[in-house]
């Protein structure tokens, strides 16, 4: 039976763009940055701005003569490089096209994009077990909750806010501890949501908040030698998971060979970023590494 292809190239940039969100594990914890402040010949330096801080100023009810105290905002910026150009490109024959595959999506663009999904988890994976791991906390496999406690108490000293969402990828080991000693209720231990990734050394455990870690992706241009093609500029956001990526989908024909091409690519970067903390005073300090807590097992 005959595949029947989408035609519109739109659709099928933005299916891939889902199809590769759905397959993140590590990925879909941390903060994404798809395409907002992207314009084209900038560079490969993206800049993530950090929200300005004034302070409050007081002055007594009745008072009518001291004049205001007037603030400027100074806004921030972390600088993000892209490094890498992820891509699959699968070449399909005529019997392929008109014989073999039935579902474009799931025979095609579903290994594609579980491919690219792969590689950023290992990026994600890399960029967590980077972080120095914290020497004053022991973890105690009897006990393993109690870690999680201590790694709180730290991102909160950092100056992680108390409105802040917490996060923790753990190591198989970790998890199984976790699962003898019955510490997990409802995904969660001591009020943070838990996730077990096999990419993670098998003792270590990784504490942070979303924004510890920032996912950059951008869609290459189309070429305009291109047959067909489509690149996903903003992000593209999956309902079930929330998950957002940006990806180039491209499609051609080779007559010498006789047969098409089917490419997906994106530039990624996964990146550590720095935690801001507002001083109260008009200052906002990057605290390196502020935002993530990495216990290392023996």
């Amino acid at each position: 039976m005959a595949n029947t292809f989408i035609h519109e190239p739109q659709l099928i940039a933005e299916l891939a763009a889902k199809l590769t969100g759905k397959d993140f594990n590590l990925a879909g914890l941390i903060s994404t940055d798809a395409a907002a402040d992207f314009a084209e010949g900038g560079g490969a330096t993206v800049r993530i701005p950090v929200p300005g801080a004034v302070p409050t100023r007081t002055r007594a009810i009745g008072d009518k003569t001291t004049a205001l105290v007037v603030d400027e905002l100074a806004e921030k910026y972390i600088d993000v490089t892209l490094t890498d150009h992820l891509y699959n490109v699968v070449v399909l024959s005529e019997g392929d096209l008109s014989l073999d595959i039935k579902s474009y999506a799931s025979q095609v663009l579903g290994p594609q994009t579980r491919a690219v999904a792969a590689r950023i988890e290992a990026l994600t994976a890399a960029a967590m077990s980077a972080t120095p791991a914290d020497e004053t906390i022991t973890y105690d496999a009897s006990n393993p909750a109690r870690a999680f406690t201590a790694a709180r108490r730290v991102l909160r000293l950092n100056g992680v806010p108390d409105s802040a969402t917490i996060k923790a990828a753990v190591g198989a080991n970790v998890y199984g501890d976790l699962l003898d000693a019955v510490a997990i209720e409802n995904g969660k231990v001591r009020d943070i949501e838990v996730i077990e990734s096999t990419r993670l050394a098998a003792d270590d455990i990784v504490v942070f908040i979303p924004e510890a870690f920032t996912l950059v992706a951008r869609a290459p241009r189309v070429p305009q030698g291109a047959a067909y093609g489509a690149s996903i500029k903003t992000p593209i956001v999956d309902k079930e998971r929330g998950a957002q990526f940006a990806c180039r989908v491209v499609g051609d024909y080779d007559s010498t060979v006789a047969a098409d091409r089917s490419l997906i690519s994106c530039f990624v970067k996964v990146a550590a970023m720095p935690l801001p903390v507002d001083r109260e005073n008009g200052t906002v300090d990057l605290v390196e590494h502020g935002g993530v807590v990495r216990i290392a097992g023996e």
